[in-house]
């Protein structure tokens, strides 16, 4: 393995790991569990679109494709897209905040 590709192996370990993503990600759970059980009108859901839709086209091509129950895979596909979405928001904060010059804790 290349020294690039172990770099950033563990770049994106660390950023999985880290307490930023987590807490990002508990955000979107939270929005989307209360507008499930309809603490908050479901457009909160809006935060949780691009997880929601790669779990809706992901359960449906498996509905339709492979013959999976419908909803089998939803829930476990917006755990896992939701957490990308929480990666990537990291991210792009972090993009941001060295682009704009405002250097993170400890930097």
């Amino acid at each position: 393995m290349s020294d690039s590709a172990n770099r950033f192996g563990r770049g994106a370990v660390r950023l999985a790991t880290a307490p930023e993503t987590l807490v990002v990600f508990a955000v979107l759970v939270l929005a989307w569990v209360t507008g499930f059980v309809g603490v908050l009108p479901k457009e909160v859901w809006i935060v949780d679109f691009p997880a929601l839709a790669a779990a809706f086209f992901l359960d449906t091509l498996a509905s339709n494709e492979f013959g999976v129950g419908e909803h089998t895979a939803f829930y476990p596909a917006l755990a896992v897209f939701a957490y990308v979405q929480a990666m990537l928001v990291v991210t792009g904060v972090r993009v941001l905040r060295r682009r704009l010059g405002h250097p993170g804790v400890g930097e």
